[in-house]
């Protein structure tokens, strides 16, 4: 009998684990999906020789912005449009880095643990979205004109 109970407590949490890495991957199915197919639409447009990363940026138009060199080995970020748009690049060879965008948040705010950065496009320009949490644990962005380093737009203690 106690066996019987081992067994099915051993594959009662094979399932629920086997479960849990099927939503898990069928939830991010979507965001995959349109990463690819903006890589692809970069690559098909020679735009991009190499990409070296993509991620989507949401704004008032979600965009996927995908990171790369081109032909001649310099630095662009290529933004996306997930529906219908025109794509935009934006070179980033003298642009600030994300780890700069970083470091100039942390100056500025008292940072307990930044969440992410991300390029992305807005009306004014290429920005850097930076998210954190404060001491207090609350949810603060801070956006930086990649082109020259100045705060764009804040949104703080959510």
């Amino acid at each position: 009998m106690k066996q019987w109970v081992t067994f099915i407590l051993g594959f009662l949490s094979f399932l629920a684990v086997a479960l849990m890495i099927i939503v898990i991957v069928a939830g991010n199915k979507p965001y995959s999906d349109a990463e690819q197919r903006a890589i692809e639409r970069v690559k098909d447009e020679n735009l991009l020789a190499e990409v070296k990363q993509a991620y989507i940026y949401a704004n008032k138009q979600t965009a996927v912005t995908v990171i790369g060199t081109d032909a001649k080995g310099k630095l662009n970020a290529i933004f996306v449009p997930t529906g219908e748009g025109e794509v935009k690049i934006a070179p980033l060879d003298e642009a600030m880095t994300a780890k700069q965008a970083r470091k100039a948040v942390a100056k500025e705010a008292e940072v307990k643990e930044f969440l992410h950065t991300r390029l992305g496009m807005e009306k004014d320009g290429a920005v850097w979205e930076v998210a954190y949490k404060d001491k207090e644990d609350q949810l603060n962005y801070i956006y930086i004109m990649a082109s020259d380093g100045k705060q764009w737009k804040k949104i703080l203690n959510l």
